[in-house]
């Protein structure tokens, strides 16, 4: 049952290290926190649903159609928020997004509330578990799934920012935006960047978490909580830490639910958000703040 939970966690964890990435990339380069992305998460979760079950089509065109959503969702939530972070107003920005949230919470209840409130997509690849050491070890297909999809984005991620120049522009915005900017780094592009790759990986992320959970059309916050959640572990200003946050989240939730109570599990979260901060006030990776003098 341990390996089960394990991998289980793990598996969640990845899930809300993605989400966790997009929160730490807005952060930095935008100075902002976007509310939506659970609910653009959920949506990559409804997408799929829509390809692979009502459409008939495969997990490759269902990833396509869900990247293609999210890609539109972006642009779109660029242009509505360009004025706001333009001025740099952190409060306006999360208020515009909370609205953002909602107007797209509706639009998925409008488009899919009409099939009931709980949809289940079936599982990416189906065969037995994997076990290995005599049994000691389980791991069902679709949580190695989940992994193995979740650590390829990780590694894009990484590739993207360490060998591309529009990654490359964006660190420089999130070290220091103004010195970005007086020496010709487009930051309105990095911005746009920035939005768009933020939801593009929640959506994702969504495409993987939809066969192995019960989908609903206000499932997004929950979501985006756990990874916001993962971001204050891990650290607000480290890639990896939003990974590290993330799997140490799913691990405990599903550590407590197993074997403490699963009322508990929701529970769990804050109780560790809570305990990392008093330890390392800036998060596991959060580093130190340093003072010029």
């Amino acid at each position: 049952m341990l390996s089960v939970l394990l991998a289980s966690g793990v598996a969640n964890g990845l899930l809300y290290g993605l989400i966790a990435l997009g929160v730490v990339v807005l952060s930095k380069a935008a100075n902002a926190i976007n509310f939506s992305q659970g609910d653009v998460m959920a949506l990559g979760c409804f997408v799929s649903y829509s390809v692979i079950v009502v459409i008939g089509d495969g997990p490759v065109a269902a990833v396509l159609f869900v990247v293609i959503a999210a890609l539109f969702v972006g642009l779109l939530s660029y242009l509505l928020l360009r004025p706001l972070l333009k001025t740099e107003h952190a409060v306006a920005v999360l208020i515009a997004t909370i609205g953002l949230s909602f107007l797209i919470k509706g639009l998925i209840r409008l488009t899919w509330g009409g099939r009931g409130d709980y949809l289940a997509v079936p599982p990416l690849i189906t065969g037995p578990p994997l076990i290995l050491f005599d049994g000691a070890i389980i791991v069902p297909l679709q949580y190695l799934v989940m992994m193995a999809g979740a650590v390829f984005i990780i590694l894009l991620f990484a590739l993207f920012f360490r060998f591309t120049r529009l990654g490359l522009f964006m660190r420089s915005v999130a070290d220091n935006p103004r010195a970005a900017q007086i020496v010709g780094i487009p930051t309105q592009l990095v911005l746009c960047s920035a939005m768009v790759l933020s939801l593009t990986v929640s959506a994702i992320a969504g495409f993987l978490l939809a066969p192995a959970t019960i989908i609903f059309p206000d499932m997004g916050f929950a979501l985006f909580l756990k990874g916001f959640a993962a971001a204050i572990i891990g650290g607000m200003t480290s890639l990896p830490g939003a990974v590290v946050g993330g799997i140490l989240l799913g691990v405990t939730e599903v550590l407590v639910s197993g074997y403490v109570a699963s009322q508990a599990q929701e529970l769990s979260a804050f109780i560790l958000i809570f305990i990392a901060l008093i330890f390392f006030p800036r998060g596991l990776f959060g580093g130190r703040k340093s003072r010029s003098v």
